[in-house]
């Protein structure tokens, strides 16, 4: 498995998920109470994160944390 490649994917779906919901990059990062510059760069760059940071995002834009594994890569 290509890790790099896993997880830039894991970002563009949490990205889509991020769109579908109407959200800006600035709505997002309140609603998962992170740092908006995190958040960009989560979706865009597809960066590492902790299962912490995933429980924020699955909270902060009311989906089921399996949602955001939903993708294929």
């Amino acid at each position: 498995m290509n890790n790099e490649k896993y997880i830039r994917a894991l970002g563009k779906q949490i990205d889509k998920i991020r769109v579908e919901k109407g959200l800006s990059f600035q709505q997002m990062a309140l609603e998962c109470e992170m740092d908006k510059a995190q958040v960009y760069k989560l979706c865009t760059e597809g960066i590492n994160t902790t299962a912490v940071t995933l429980l924020k995002i699955s909270k902060g834009l009311k989906v089921p944390i399996a949602d955001l594994f939903n993708f294929k890569y």
